[in-house]
């Protein structure tokens, strides 16, 4: 058995099977998703449905599912007019955060199973506090709350899960103090949110960044349609001995021609 840890997809499914696939995750494994399935790409709701119908995976709530929760209406009534959607966070969601993608597809659901969607994403934590091989880790999009550590979050308040999912040490606009994670030596962070390629200032490799006690494994999924294909991408992070696999847009791309050859 082994634990994995994946976040920030933005709807990339096919790079989400594929990370699977390279760790030939299997129903022995665990697999921890820390928000962020959504929006900017294609297929986030496959990827919410996928994790929903696992037994052995777990769903975070990141900013962008947040949003979307604080957007629709949760009696699963829709609009055709994307600027009248009942939630604070419709226009922020819809304009700004590339939830239009995900919107788009969540209409074409049926009305029960849109219903069944966010009553499931209610009960997901913001935060988790793992152990393994005798080590902790705790597991985030972003930034936490100690007195709310694996708490559901339709029984958390607005502002507290706003802080918890968008706030970082990494972004000077959404900024926090590292200390805040450093100051507790026993745990190591895992987090998402910002990609590794702007919280690294040397970076040049899709991979993990690491300072101090933190772990940001945000591929850059997000920025799908710019360039730099061969450094943004997914990645999955293996907490039993620290081994991190990749998968860019180019790998993705180059693997699914290989087997249509």
């Amino acid at each position: 058995m082994a634990t994995y840890v994946v976040s920030d997809l933005h709807g990339q499914y096919r790079i989400f099977l594929k990370l699977l696939e390279m760790v030939d995750f299997s129903e022995n494994d665990q697999l921890y998703m820390l928000g962020d399935a959504i929006d900017r790409g294609p297929e986030g709701l496959n990827i919410l449905q996928h994790v929903k119908n696992a037994t052995n995976m777990d769903m975070l709530i990141g900013n962008h599912e947040f949003m979307m929760l604080n957007a629709v209406a949760l009696d699963g009534t829709t609009t055709n007019d994307y600027e009248k959607l009942p939630g604070r966070d419709g226009e922020l969601w819809i304009f700004g955060n590339g939830g239009n993608k995900t919107y788009f597809r969540y209409r074409r659901y049926k009305i029960e199973e849109r219903v069944e969607l966010l009553e499931w994403l209610k009960t997901r934590s913001l935060t988790k506090l793992v152990e393994v091989n005798g080590k902790k880790f705790f597991l985030t999009h972003s930034f936490f709350d100690l007195d709310k550590i694996d708490v559901p979050y339709n029984e958390i308040d607005y502002q507290t899960a706003w802080s918890t999912v968008w706030l970082t040490p990494f972004r000077r606009d959404l900024y926090v103090d590292k200390q805040e994670y450093t100051s507790l030596k026993d745990w190591t962070f895992i987090v998402g949110h910002v990609p590794v390629w702007y919280a690294n200032k040397e970076f040049k490799e899709l991979s993990s960044f690491i300072t101090e006690n933190i772990i940001d494994i945000d591929g850059g999924c997000a920025r799908h349609d710019g360039k730099n294909k061969k450094i943004r991408g997914g990645i999955i992070y293996r907490l039993d001995d620290n081994q991190v696999y990749t998968c860019s847009f180019d790998d993705l791309q180059k693997a699914e021609k290989q087997r249509i050859l």
